[in-house]
């Protein structure tokens, strides 16, 4: 953040981040990159994996959920390990061609892990202690990747957004960013009692104490969130261009909020929310992978053209890789708290709701540092994130002409 921060401030009021990044690299090079052959294999393999856990999930027998336990951190690790490796030229040579060889090393590094956790399983005296850990480390690894929702699910609407803001040619004061905060939350309360409408019509049932919650929270939450965001913007929210950010954001971000909302709430009186978790698991995944090519290959070409010998823990040749053990790691601790046989946990709707609560907490602050970041990026405010929320300046309009200040 802090990286992006420093970003736009050396950019030109006409110009955004992304609008910068793409005369680089567009998303087009990314989509090539991520989807090539050469990285084909390990989407495969991650399918695999998943499709594995999957059903290992859905029985109760514990020798199943020691598997999600022992693939899970034998897979994960195994990539983890592969990425750093990738450093070396001798392995990175040698895992180009054929998809034997780009497999051989994740492969077999993450047979070679997992046997040792099985080992340590089945054959010795720590055996328990190790089974009571990893299962302690998959639901902490399950409550952390919730801040990662919020902040990954940033990435598409905060495109569209800049975007939008890009386009802005108007030097006159905007409220629509205003606006758009204020209503966004209502908006989306209307559309989802369409939503609840609809499949009541399918069978399923919502009772009127969720709906009146649901709402409640939602107004709460958008009342709250609307309140710190008019401390931090003071007068600058009706430059244009951060007008016009803001707003698009806002109807985008809330309409993923809402949904969080929703299933914390469902999963309380009904079943655990983990069947809807899987859909917005698979999108994480595809956004996390996305999202980590896209700064690491931008940020290795800003590196090349300064002619930095610098080199990136994360670059082209194994970012994929990263990604792949961080989005497993994920994968198996929502199959292992799926699980019909996890008895580690003893009531799985408090996890369901106290992963949802971190998600909708983490996303209001996320609309605040989007907002925070368009507002430094434009040169507007120069406090800290929270100084800017703690003491709003009541300055007066700066035009969108304003050149910001650079670092």
């Amino acid at each position: 953040m802090e990286e992006e921060v420093k970003t736009e401030n050396k950019l030109p009021p006409s110009e955004s981040v992304e609008s910068q990044n793409h005369k680089v690299i567009t998303k087009l090079d990314i989509l090539r990159i991520i989807f090539s052959k050469k990285t084909a294999p390990h989407a495969f393999s991650l399918s695999i994996f998943l499709i594995f856990l999957g059903v290992f999930s859905r029985s109760s027998n514990q020798l199943f959920i020691d598997l999600i336990l022992v693939i899970g951190f034998g897979f994960s690790w195994g990539y983890l390990i592969t990425a750093f490796l990738m450093r070396f030229e001798s392995l990175k040579n040698f895992s180009v061609g054929s998809y034997w060889k780009i497999l051989l090393i994740p492969m077999s590094l993450s047979f070679t892990i997992s046997l040792i956790i099985y080992y340590a399983f089945e054959f010795t005296k720590y055996g328990e202690s190790l089974r009571s850990f990893l299962s302690l480390a998959l639901i902490i690894i399950f409550i952390f990747w919730q801040f990662a929702q919020a902040w990954w699910m940033r990435v598409p609407f905060k495109e569209i957004a800049l975007k939008k803001m890009i386009r802005v040619n108007s030097k006159h004061r905007s409220n629509f960013g205003k606006y758009m905060n204020a209503v966004s939350p209502i908006l989306w309360a209307i559309i989802g009692f369409s939503i609840f409408l609809i499949l009541e019509l399918q069978g399923i049932v919502f009772s009127n104490i969720f709906k009146i919650i649901w709402f409640t929270v939602l107004i709460i939450l958008g009342s709250l969130t609307f309140y710190l965001l008019n401390r931090m913007h003071s007068k600058n929210w009706s430059d244009p261009m951060v007008s016009a950010f803001s707003g698009y954001f806002a109807i985008g971000y809330w309409s993923f909020l809402a949904y969080h909302l929703g299933v914390m709430l469902y999963s309380r009186e009904s079943q655990p929310s983990f069947i809807f978790d899987l859909v917005f698991m698979i999108i994480t995944i595809m956004l996390v992978i996305y999202s980590l090519s896209a700064q690491t290959l931008r940020s290795e070409r800003r590196k090349n053209n300064e002619d930095s010998a610098k080199t990136n823990l994360m670059n082209r040749h194994n970012v994929i890789l990263y990604a792949i053990s961080f989005t497993a790691a994920y994968g198996a601790s929502s199959f292992f708290l799926a699980s019909e046989g996890t008895s580690f946990v003893s009531d799985i709707k408090n996890v369901s709701f106290v992963s949802h609560s971190i998600v909708i907490v983490s996303g209001i602050v996320v609309i605040l540092l989007a907002n925070y970041t368009a507002l430094v990026g434009r040169g507007l405010i120069d406090q800290g994130f929270v100084d800017s929320i703690r003491t709003p300046k009541d300055q007066d309009f700066v035009d969108s002409t304003h050149t910001p200040k650079d670092n």
